[in-house]
């Protein structure tokens, strides 16, 4: 590349970085509205690994963290530690390494391009592509799961990967292993993936691995050093990496064999239909905005001539097969789940679509020239796509996707703790739950009491939440403070269902009604919070 063209380059990067900047953090952290409680919960352990070494239970520097009866993995944990310790326990502090992993794992797709062509301005745009994708856009403005570093080991490994045996080096063949050791750490996702994907590389290297086992060897023993920690772990505390899974196996109340390989081929068939892919997606809001597919429409003609690509060079290009293989094998975890179509249980297969797309425009581009202007109108209606995807995600998705956030909660909690005052009391009544708690308000209430009241860590740990602080409300107050409550109660009919009824819990003597916080936009049900004097 010509200097000139090098300094055209930088500067287009730098101006695609701005936007990305600005999508990213334009009415950071409003959108999403809410907080979902497993933010709230790697907020709070972050804070207390951060004020005591310890996680919210006093276990000093856990290799995994329990959360609501669950395992979380410890990469983001750890991450937030430092920024809660210098900036404080904040909504925005908890969201803000998700953008800028997606950030980093760009940057690191644009260098793996550049594996597969050497057009850097195709490079360029494609990591562009890749940092905006429906697939992994919204999950980068929330603190839900260790989603984004794990797509930076995974892209950051498959670079090296190809970097080590492509080049005979040692250094490369350390850093993958590394870079696939992080993804695992990440989230749970990543490994199994990780692994099924290091089967899929096997495959389509098997010659050259064979010519090169030494780099092989010292990959594996490399990958194998980096998870002695997790290894170690799990060997002592087994059920920390089978919780999860076991309530969710695609085999749960399956009548027999017969059924569960039904439902894995079904299953397996969702993840490659146009509706999941470009249509509709993900129905969860918290993964995805129900507006469009997990990739845009304008990237499939670019994916079917990058099938071509890769498929006519099968046999002669390992770089080829380790491509397609994957494409093949990426939904290998999420159909082994209940849930059909659940965007983050394949969100591996999200770089693997997308360099497919790349490939195909690259062979359009370079090898069809007399259809350049054909492309080059898909590509204007795909900034036109994108942008009315922007749209709804900042307009019509931020409404919409409040109580996947547990917005009305959230806002509430945290509200109440502003008008808090020094050494008042939070009295909470139990219409605020939809279900029964205990005192403490478990299983997944207190996480916000803990995030929004900072309540001292140590503390805690100790004692649990203070009741000087934060009290149950059972018919009368002992001081000054705030008291939340719900206008109505949830009940079940004659038939069963679920109904709201009047909350005719009769508030604390001289207070006052001071916010009213609705369920949804018109609703008539409403948190209400009260000066008690």
């Amino acid at each position: 590349m010509r200097p000139e063209e090098k300094k055209y380059l930088i500067a287009a990067a730098l101006l695609l970085v701005a936007i990305f900047l600005f999508l990213h953090f334009w009415r950071f952290p409003g959108v999403p509205n809410g907080f979902f409680y497993d933010e709230a919960s790697e907020g709070y352990n972050a804070y207390c690994i951060a004020n005591t070494g310890a996680d919210e239970y006093g276990t000093r520097h856990p290799m995994f963290f329990v959360c609501f009866d669950n395992y979380q993995d410890p990469v983001m944990v750890y991450t937030l530690a430092p920024l809660v310790n210098v900036f404080g326990l904040e909504k925005w502090v908890v969201r803000l390494p998700g953008a800028l992993f997606l950030l980093i794992a760009s940057v690191a797709f644009y260098w793996l391009a550049g594996k597969y062509m050497r057009n850097r301005w195709i490079c360029l745009g494609g990591a562009f592509m890749f940092s905006l994708l429906p697939w992994v856009f919204p999950l980068s403005r929330t603190g839900i799961g260790g989603y984004m570093p794990m797509l930076l080991g995974l892209i950051c490994g498959w670079y090296f990967l190809a970097d080590a045996f492509g080049r005979n080096s040692r250094r490369s063949a350390l850093l993958a292993g590394a870079c696939w050791a992080f993804a695992m750490y990440s989230h749970q996702i990543g490994r199994p993936m990780s692994a099924v994907i290091l089967v899929c590389f096997v495959l389509a290297f098997n010659v050259l691995l064979i010519k090169r086992w030494r780099l092989f060897a010292l990959f594996s023993a490399s990958i194998a050093v980096c998870l002695a920690p997790m290894t170690l772990s799990v060997i002592n505390n087994p059920v920390s990496m089978t919780t999860r899974f076991s309530t969710i196996g695609v085999w749960n109340s399956s009548s027999g064999a017969f059924e569960t390989v039904s439902r894995i081929l079904s299953r397996y068939v969702d993840y490659f239909s146009p509706d999941f892919l470009f249509i509709l997606g993900d129905s969860d809001l918290r993964h995805h905005t129900g507006a469009s597919g997990e990739l845009y429409i304008f990237m499939l003609p670019f994916i079917i001539a990058g099938l071509y690509f890769v498929i006519k060079n099968f046999r002669r290009n390992p770089y080829c097969r380790f491509l397609i293989i994957c494409v093949l094998a990426y939904p290998a975890a999420a159909i082994l789940t209940m849930e059909r179509m659940h965007s983050t249980r394949c969100l591996n297969g999200s770089p693997f679509w997308c360099m497919l797309a790349l490939v195909g425009f690259c062979l359009l581009w370079n090898s069809f020239r007399k259809y350049r202007l054909l492309v080059i109108a898909v590509c204007c209606f795909g900034l036109v796509e994108m942008a009315a995807y922007f749209g709804n995600y900042f307009g019509a998705y931020a409404v919409k996707s409040r109580s996947s956030f547990v917005a009305p909660f959230a806002e509430t909690v945290e509200l109440a703790f502003e008008e808090l005052g020094m050494g008042e009391k939070l009295y909470v009544s139990s219409s605020v739950f939809h279900h029964p708690v205990d005192r403490d308000f478990k299983p997944i209430w207190y996480i916000y009491f803990l995030f929004y009241g900072k309540i001292d860590p140590a503390t805690y740990q100790r004692n649990g939440i203070s009741e000087s602080m934060v009290i149950p409300f059972e018919g009368k107050t002992t001081g000054a403070g705030i008291f939340i409550r719900m206008n109505s109660r949830i009940s079940v009919d004659s038939s069963g269902n679920p109904i709201a009824i009047l909350n005719n819990e009769p508030v604390p003597v001289n207070s006052k009604l001071i916010h009213n916080i609705p369920l949804s936009a018109g609703s008539d049900r409403f948190f209400e919070i009260y000066r008690v004097y």
